[in-house]
């Protein structure tokens, strides 16, 4: 019995662990592949909080005063984003496709994620306005408002 026990014990560590490091993985794919659109030089990219749910994700990101959330999706390229805005809520989910137990998940981790960053870090995350979808290469849509599509061009 002690036998068994110690398999079992071992076998959720290790499902613990496999998650863990999936979630790492996740977490370092979607910086990289945020930071290879929009990092530069002198204006670089910090991506902060990261709550990942299927194959779905919302990051938070700061870059000089500037900061937003975005929503990205796991595909057969790897992590893309899909759209970005100030606060990310249920109905903008559904309108991005989000399956509604995901997003769910999604805003259930997300307040708890943001719980480690500062309030100016918060508020920062919240200032991005209006919504800018991306297109598969990771750039605005030309389709929105120039006033949106100017602050995504920041981002």
């Amino acid at each position: 019995m002690k036998t068994w026990m110690r398999i079992f014990s071992s076998a959720i560590l290790t499902t613990g662990l496999l998650c863990s490091a999936a979630w790492a993985d996740d977490n370092s794919e979607i910086t990289a592949s945020m930071k290879a659109v929009w990092d530069k030089p002198d204006h670089p990219l910090v991506v902060k909080p990261v709550v990942v749910a299927d194959q779905y994700a919302i990051a938070g990101w700061l870059q000089d005063n500037r900061g937003g959330r975005a929503l990205l999706q796991k595909g057969h390229h790897g992590w893309q984003t899909q759209l970005c805005a100030g606060k990310i809520t249920a109905e903008l989910l559904q309108q991005a496709g989000v399956p509604s137990t995901t997003a769910k998940q999604l805003l259930a981790k997300l307040p708890v994620a943001e719980q480690a960053l500062s309030e100016a870090e918060v508020g920062r995350l919240s200032s991005f306005s209006g919504i800018v979808k991306m297109d598969q290469a990771g750039h605005h849509e030309h389709a929105h408002a120039a006033s949106t599509a100017s602050a995504a061009h920041h981002h």
